[in-house]
C-alpha cells in the first residue's frame, strides 16, 4: 500500500522561497520538493490568481496619456494617476479598463 503524496501549501512555499533568498533548486532540495513540481504549481497558481478585480469608484472622462510596460508590471498613466497591472493581465482586460476610464 503506497502512501498518498503530501498536500503542500503552495502559495506559502512560493513566499518562503522568495523571502529565503535561496535559489529554487536549493529551496526545493532542503524542503524535499521536486523543482519541476515547484515550477508547475507556481505556474498553475499564477494562472488561477491572475484576475484583478477593479471597481470604478468615481467615473471621470479621462484620456490615457502614456502606456509603459516593465518586466513585472504594466502601468497606465492617466490624468488621475497611475494604474499598475501584472504583466500576465490580458489585453482584453486592459481594453476594458481603458474603456471604463473614458
Amino acid at each position: 500500500m503506497s502512501n498518498p503524496k503530501p498536500k503542500h501549501d503552495w502559495p506559502s512555499l512560493f513566499s518562503y522561497q522568495k523571502e529565503s533568498g535561496l535559489t529554487v533548486a536549493d529551496f526545493c532540495s532542503i524542503h524535499k520538493i521536486s523543482a519541476s513540481s515547484f515550477y508547475l504549481n507556481k505556474q498553475r497558481y499564477e494562472k488561477e490568481n491572475s484576475f484583478v478585480e477593479a471597481k470604478v469608484v468615481h467615473r471621470v472622462s479621462e484620456q490615457v496619456t502614456q502606456v509603459t510596460t516593465s518586466i513585472q508590471a504594466i502601468t497606465l498613466t492617466t490624468q488621475a494617476g497611475k494604474l499598475s497591472f501584472p504583466e500576465t493581465v490580458t489585453s482584453d482586460f486592459l481594453v476594458n479598463v481603458i474603456k471604463g476610464l473614458s
